[in-house]
């Protein structure tokens, strides 16, 4: 669209715009395997051009994030070298990464905070808002940024034009993620008036996670059903009986648990050749049988837990599941899940972005 009509699209520049995010989440993998490394480098410089402000009818400030202690005006947004990857603090990276205080309550009493849920930035509230719009005699603060259940959601009303929120969240992705169950909403300028139409998700075709084809998708099926068959062969029938075309091997008797190598025959001599090769064989055969069985497990567990054990590869830093998790089943990834996930929120505090000081 912004290539079709130049002058009449812009596109604004949020958080998810640059380096660092689109390789956490899975939008520079969908580059390369759709296309290379060549394209996705030429998208992260389209990110790099966007603009980080919108200014509607001079009145209604737009921008993805929020406000900062640093933003007294435009003239300081136009002084922020924007042609780069955005910095951990600072007012470029406000403008990203600022919330509004969630609360109705504090956001009548917050100036600014720091944004404890994002790890950087921070949350601003009415006494930092308001004096804003009127220094610059803005009407609205229009931002996105937060998932909203209905689309948008207004905060508290201009204290000089009451028909208009201090600031206005909206949202324009429905069921985010394809699981919020939310509605979307876009605002609509017409002859000076605000409105905001809200519209539910539509279906969309089923697609495979991380991009499988349909072969790859359906391995774990084909072993698991593999080493079912494995397994079932290689196990023993009741009244089965060990047949061979020499009469010695069919006159030889299966050890049984009474009988060891270390038995001897009643003239004192020890077991036969034949007697030993026939234990040997039903030591390999048992190990044989365990491997399998072992197999059949492990993928069973593949295929009942494959989004699990996506899921844990990723976190792992050399992308391998922990040794031994998958012979426990399902509950030994479900508790590596949650080993990781509580370790992760212990060691939270070391891994946000340093607050602007």
């Amino acid at each position: 669209m912004k290539i079709y009509y130049p002058t009449r699209v812009f596109l604004l520049r949020g958080n998810h715009e640059c380096k660092q995010l689109t390789s956490y989440f899975n939008f520079r993998d969908e580059c390369l395997y759709k296309y290379d490394q060549e394209v996705y480098e030429a998208i992260m410089a389209s990110f790099d051009n966007m603009p980080l402000v919108a200014l509607i009818n001079n009145k209604f400030l737009c921008l993805h994030g929020g406000i900062s202690p640093d933003l007294k005006s435009l003239a300081d947004v136009e002084r922020i070298d924007r042609f780069r990857e955005p910095p951990k603090a600072g007012l470029f990276c406000d403008i990203l990464w600022a919330d509004p205080v969630e609360n109705e309550e504090l956001y009548d009493e917050i100036h600014y905070r720091g944004n404890d849920t994002r790890g950087c930035s921070w949350f601003f509230g009415e006494k930092a808002v308001q004096p804003f719009l009127d220094n610059n005699k803005f009407i609205c603060l229009i931002r996105a940024h937060e998932a909203q259940l209905e689309g948008y959601r207004l905060y508290k009303y201009n204290e000089k034009i009451k028909e208009f929120p201090q600031v206005l969240t909206i949202f324009s992705a429905p069921n985010y993620c394809d699981v919020y169950n939310n509605k979307a909403a876009i605002l609509k300028f017409e002859n000076c008036t605000l409105n905001i139409s809200q519209f539910g998700y539509s279906q969309h075709p089923y697609l495979l996670p991380h991009f499988l084809d349909i072969f790859s998708w359906s391995i774990p099926f084909v072993t698991e059903k593999v080493t079912e068959m494995l397994n079932y062969v290689l196990q023993p029938r009741p009244g089965e009986k060990i047949e061979d075309s020499d009469k010695e091997i069919q006159n030889t008797k299966v050890i049984s648990n009474q009988q060891t190598l270390g038995q001897q025959s009643s003239n004192n001599r020890p077991l036969g050749k034949l007697q030993q090769m026939t234990q040997k064989q039903i030591d390999i055969t048992k190990s044989k049988i365990s491997f399998v069985s072992k197999m059949m497990k492990m993928q069973t567990v593949l295929r009942q837990e494959r989004e699990n054990i996506i899921k844990l590869k990723g976190l792992c830093p050399d992308k391998r599941i922990p040794r031994g998790v998958l012979l426990q089943g399902a509950e030994g990834i479900k508790d590596a899940l949650e080993h990781f996930n509580t370790t992760r929120a212990a060691d939270r505090i070391n891994e946000k972005w340093p607050e602007t000081k």
